[in-house]
């Protein structure tokens, strides 16, 4: 597109000033030539494309939008607004305009790969593989679009994909501290802590003043359960930013009431800046809190807490609890007995009994429960896998525009289904040994999901880890969740998310065949070997003493209890509320009778053992 007759006079003489270094003079010239273009859509585009070039991204996306306006057919002009509107951040813009010309344009590889990464930037990885791999099969070596690929690839629940391309960019930039970064991060995702750390040694050794690198070997570190060597790698990154929040976080963690009395003390400095900026400020307040409680100083504890919680909040917002109350009420209503059984019948769901799943509240045993059921020799823990969420959240794709679960139920292929098990069941075994009688996944959360793990699996079992809410909501309360987790920063919220989590497992065990176990964390550690014996007896193994040595396992722990999985069971964390009494009113008052699990219930059996 190219602009012709008197205003090209005018562009060259802007051209010229530009060449001269006389911005402020070009850029008047190019306002003059775009208030004389009036319908000439070529003017409106040279116009951009040097205001780009000079700086001024509001008039020349001003002008593409008015080039594209008086020519909505020619799609390289609709193109080019769409690069700018990308280039300037407006994905949401720039995804409908590409979106509109990808047919017109189906092995233009750039135009996919730009719409990739705009589904990309807006989060919406599973979209953007469609795009990507379009991409990728128009030019397969592509360095930009092999990176684009394997992080929507990981994002979306395929590491296993991912990793091959990251293997690959990292023969072509062994140095790039990007690449390492998260081809470490994928090894770990798929249980392969060793290599992720191996990698990661490599690469520190080579670049011993990339902190990022140091951190992520003391967090691998931590996975492998090498407390020296994470402690190491930590103070490693420390020594390349002296107040860095994050080793400072992480060695505090490590050691909580033994930390060394020096980084205490740089805690308590930085906590007291008013300038900490707040994702430093949660970082810390959070681990100097658990120094604090380990030391039984519980109002400091309290208190470094509640600056954390706060500076969450000011971060992402407060929690939705209306929201999430409809979303609970939207289960209740649309997966009933009589619904989920029509479903059924017209897909059986996987014949598969292998998958257990193990539910609850965070911070209730999850852990354990699963570190127990993995020490027997015909377990295998998962960890808590995404894939469960990931598959609630495409599966209303499926069913066409618009659609969202739970209720497009009805209106799922049975195809779908079938696919999304077979998914689940790929992620499940992997590193699994080929005897494993149970697949252990322990994401709490997939709670929300029982119904749908119903239709995929209905010969699953499932266990519902139960604790005390009042120990629960302080081990929240002082943990450092991801950010989406906005329920946890407030103790009347986290009452709030218990009650409803409750609400919703007793329609799970009023609605669904699938055998659902109680198992409550008191009963668990202070009998361990009645409650660990009822616990394989309804997975369905023979009993194995393996099973009370859990913590003798090398095998990787990614949760934030991994430190707790490698001792013996105790009971040091029961009515640890009581230090705290004072400050949980807000908690107390909203809390409902059956958030608290009844007393001795947990040595009855509240399910039957499957016979299958």
């Amino acid at each position: 597109m190219t602009a012709s007759g008197p205003l090209a006079g005018i562009l060259q003489q802007a051209f010229l000033l530009e060449r001269n270094g006389d911005t402020a003079s070009a850029l008047e010239l190019l306002r003059q030539a775009a208030a004389q273009a009036g319908g000439d859509a070529a003017v409106h585009g040279a116009v951009a494309q040097a205001a780009m070039r000079l700086g001024n991204p509001a008039l020349a996306l001003a002008c593409m939008r008015q080039a594209t306006e008086l020519a909505p057919g020619d799609a390289s002009v609709r193109f080019q607004y769409a690069c700018l509107l990308a280039h300037e951040g407006e994905n949401a813009q720039a995804l409908a305009h590409f979106q509109a010309i990808a047919p017109q344009q189906p092995d233009n590889m750039q135009l996919w790969l730009l719409l990739g990464l705009a589904l990309q930037r807006l989060g919406r990885h599973g979209e953007a593989l469609q795009a990507l791999r379009r991409a990728r099969t128009l030019a397969p070596d592509h360095p930009r679009i092999l990176e684009a690929l394997a992080e929507s690839e990981f994002h979306a629940g395929y590491p296993d994909d991912a990793l091959p391309m990251w293997q690959a960019l990292l023969q072509l930039r062994p140095d790039d501290t990007g690449v390492v970064l998260r081809s470490a991060e994928t090894l770990n995702r798929l249980g392969r802590h060793r290599e992720a750390l191996e990698l990661l040694q490599r690469a520190s050794a080579k670049a011993p003043r990339a902190g990022d690198l140091w951190m992520a070997l003391a967090q691998t570190a931590e996975d492998l359960g090498d407390r020296d060597a994470a402690r190491a790698a930590y103070r490693a990154a420390l020594a390349q930013r002296p107040d860095w929040a994050f080793p400072v976080s992480g060695l505090l963690g490590l050691d909580r009431a033994r930390a060394d009395e020096t980084l205490v003390a740089q805690a308590r400095s930085l906590m007291a800046r008013d300038d900490l900026p707040d994702p430093d400020r949660a970082l810390v307040g959070y681990e100097l809190g658990k120094v604090f409680d380990g030391r039984g100083q519980h109002a400091d504890a309290m208190a470094s807490w509640h600056q954390a919680n706060a500076a969450r909040r000011r971060m992402t917002g407060a929690g939705d609890i209306p929201t999430f109350e409809r979303q609970i009420q939207r289960s209740l209503e649309a997966l009933t007995r009589p619904r989920l059984a029509a479903r059924s019948a017209r897909w059986p769901g996987s014949p598969d009994p292998r998958p257990l799943f193990i539910v609850g509240m965070p911070r209730s045993g999850t852990t354990l429960t699963e570190q127990i059921l993995a020490a027997h020799p015909s377990g295998h823990g998962g960890g808590e896998l995404p894939d469960i969420a990931l598959i609630a959240r495409r599966l209303p794709a499926s069913a066409g525009p618009g659609q969202s679960w739970p209720d497009c139920i009805d209106a799922i292929a049975d195809e779908a289904l079938e696919s999304a098990a077979e998914r689940y069941l790929r992620a499940a075994t992997r590193n699994a040994p080929a005897g494993a009688l149970r697949l252990v996944d322990k994401a709490p959360l997939n709670f929300f999901h029982l119904g749908l793990i119903a239709l995929l699996f209905p010969r699953a079992r499932v266990v519902w880890c139960r604790r005390d809410p009042r120990d629960i909501a302080v081990s929240i309360y002082g943990e450092n969740f991801s950010l989406e987790e906005k329920l946890a920063t407030r103790l009347d919220d986290i009452g709030h998310y218990i009650n409803l989590q409750t609400r919703l497992m007793r329609h799970w065990q009023a609605v669904l065949a699938l055998p659902i176990l109680e198992l409550h964390y008191e009963e668990l550690a202070t009998r361990p070997e009645p409650q660990a014996r009822r616990l394989i007896e309804f997975a369905g193994l023979p009993w194995d003493p393996a099973c009370l040595e859990f913590h003798r396992s090398e095998r990787g722990v990614q949760t934030p209890s991994r430190w707790q999985v490698k001792q013996p069971i105790y009971t040091r964390s029961i009515g640890r509320w009581r230090h705290y009494a004072d400050h949980l009113a807000p908690l107390l008052e909203v809390l409902e009778a059956d958030a608290y699990p009844a007393a001795g219930a947990a040595t009855s059996d509240q399910a039957s053992t499957p016979s299958r």
